[in-house]
């Protein structure tokens, strides 16, 4: 489809605006706070002891190999590292990069094919979904496997649209990628969501034809086997027990890490993770249901006039899957869209929800998806000019805040462990979310339709930005508290570095040094009978116990954290 300058333009305009706000969401303040553990450090530390030891092959924390996952994202940070330097900000880069990339994919997604001004709305949907944002801004795998999942999902579909097979190519690129970032999964998922898809409109022939999938399957292998062949081969088949069992099936199918979570958690995760525009989630799905079934009575209505009375007494599934798959064949392109999108987004939630083991950002891949729906529905709203599509989400979103606002701080005020700014960060965070939806409910009552939706989107998105780079050196600070500067004090004290009775891999990475960690108090007994000098990092609930010990002195003590020195006597 031939664009005009004007709508070239319109789209550039609007593509630049989306950037921009995801510069400034995602990108605002990276390295003012320290590296939250253990999550980022997992990921951080490795990416400094791949440049420190010049192994590039096996992935080590703590100078011991690390299994978990594919070096993808390491080899990623670690170049970030030589070109920025060892640092916060550059340990959380390529994930912003990948969200902004993502955001961008998404809005050029929506433009194609519902409209400019949905895309906008659409895309800074997502650069204030406290999920998304707060996923891209860490130093972990989550966002880039979202971007090449969900890119490859949106090639996928456009390239079958377009019977483009160079778009198929760029999805089977991105999944190598994806399968580069966390394993088997990053193929798994999104071919199986695009099988199901295909299986419904009844064309599976013509799409295998047209996907080549052994081209494809080879153009997959040549990315990520060679990795996956010699990392076997060096550690000696442990990789794959590690891995490949472990960290795939085992987490699929059994508690790994103590990750275990209810059936309904990713449901809420999503919901909340997507907050505000999950509101209009609801009635989505219900205008796609009601969709279908009025569809469906209609011809199989047509059907039963033509036919002899008792003829269809009662229709089979194999004849309602007949009448699905020919409805799904005469969508227009924009319908079609939302149906892979809802199939899309549905797909990646009862997948990790039948997960035994569940984490938050797991089903981060379907975002883009939810945002395509949210969009496609605004533009109905739009078109239609439709207050009560529009506005009833928006004034849902008005009572939550109100209500968050009122009584968020006082239930925030039980948690011992909350920072002492966030409840007061909360209310006026909450105020002004609620006078944007407010104003926005007002411009739709004047029938400033996309202006009303725009501005909210925009003003939400200046405001998250806002208050995200005061609220995360709050936490932070209570998390992780004088640990970094403790560490980097002990990196440079003689003797060896002991972190007793807490996980936190980020201890190397600003002490520059391996550490030795040490759970329980007869293990530390008898390893500094063997050490003359030596630094303890702690939480502030051992000292106590550290206290009794005759070789050891307190040298620092602040929040929960202090810092002990061993020295043999």
């Amino acid at each position: 489809m031939a664009v005009s300058k004007e709508n070239l333009k319109l789209r550039l305009s609007g593509l630049i605006l989306v950037l921009l706000a995801s510069f400034i969401v995602l990108g605002g303040g990276l390295g003012h706070y320290p590296l939250f553990n253990p999550d980022e450090a997992l990921y951080a530390e490795p990416a400094r002891e791949m440049l420190v030891t010049g192994e590039y092959v096996t992935t080590l924390l703590n100078y011991v190999v690390r299994y978990t996952k594919p070096p993808l994202c390491i080899w990623a940070m670690a170049l970030c590292f030589k070109l920025f330097g060892v640092n916060e900000m550059a340990a959380r880069l390529f994930g912003v990069g990948c969200g902004t990339i993502l955001v961008a994919v998404v809005y050029l997604f929506i433009a194609r094919y519902i409209s400019v001004r949905a895309a906008v709305i659409g895309a800074l949907s997502l650069v204030f979904a406290p999920l998304f944002v707060l996923t891209a801004r860490e130093a972990i795998t989550d966002m880039p496997l979202a971007l090449f999942m969900a890119g490859s999902q949106l090639a996928f579909f456009h390239a079958f649209k377009r019977r483009s097979f160079p778009f198929a190519m760029i999805a089977y690129l991105l999944l190598g990628l994806a399968v580069m970032t966390k394993g088997p999964v990053g193929l798994v998922l999104p071919l199986g969501i695009l099988f199901v898809y295909h299986f419904l409109r009844g064309e599976l022939k013509v799409a295998l034809q047209f996907y080549k999938p052994l081209i494809g399957a080879l153009f997959v292998g040549l990315i990520s086997l060679p990795w996956f062949i010699l990392e076997i081969s060096v550690t000696k088949g442990a990789y794959f027990q590690e891995f490949i069992v472990r960290e795939n099936f085992q987490r699929f199918t059994a508690v790994v890490d103590n990750h275990k979570q209810p059936f309904w958690y990713h449901g809420a995760a999503m919901f909340a993770g997507y907050f505000p525009f999950s509101f209009y989630l609801p009635q989505i799905l219900f205008v796609q249901a009601k969709r279908l079934v009025t569809l469906l009575r209609a011809n199989f209505s047509r059907t039963e006039a033509r036919s002899n009375p008792g003829e269809n007494a009662g229709a089979s599934v194999f004849s309602i899957l007949a009448k699905i798959r020919s409805l799904l064949l005469v969508q227009s392109p924009a319908e079609d869209l939302y149906f892979y999108c809802l199939l899309w987004a549905l797909s990646v939630l009862i997948f990790y929800s039948m997960s035994v083991s569940k984490l938050l950002p797991y089903t981060l891949p379907a975002f883009p998806a939810m945002a395509i729906l949210v969009a496609g529905e605004l533009e109905a709203a739009f078109v239609t000019s439709s207050f009560t599509r529009l506005g009833y989400p928006l004034l849902a979103m008005v009572i939550v805040y109100a209500g968050a606002g009122a009584l968020g701080p006082q239930l925030m005020r039980r948690a011992k462990s909350l920072p002492a700014g966030i409840p007061a960060l909360l209310r006026s965070f909450a105020a002004m979310q609620t006078g944007a939806a407010f104003l926005a409910l007002v411009l739709l009552r004047l029938r400033r339709n996309v202006i009303a939706l725009t501005a909210f989107a925009l003003i939400s998105a200046g405001v998250f930005a806002v208050y995200l780079n005061l609220a995360l050196p709050l936490i932070a600070a209570k998390l992780e508290g004088p640990l970094p500067q403790y560490a980097r004090v002990a990196g440079q004290a003689e003797g060896e570095i002991i972190v007793f009775d807490m996980r936190k891999p980020g201890v190397p990475f600003y002490a520059l040094r391996r550490v030795e960690n040490i759970n329980g108090g007869d293990e530390l007994k008898a390893h500094l009978a063997a050490v003359p000098v030596a630094s303890i990092l702690s939480k502030i609930d051992k000292l106590e116990f550290l206290k009794t010990l005759p070789s050891v002195t307190l040298t620092s003590q602040e929040g929960d954290y202090c810092l002990l020195q061993h020295r043999a006597r």
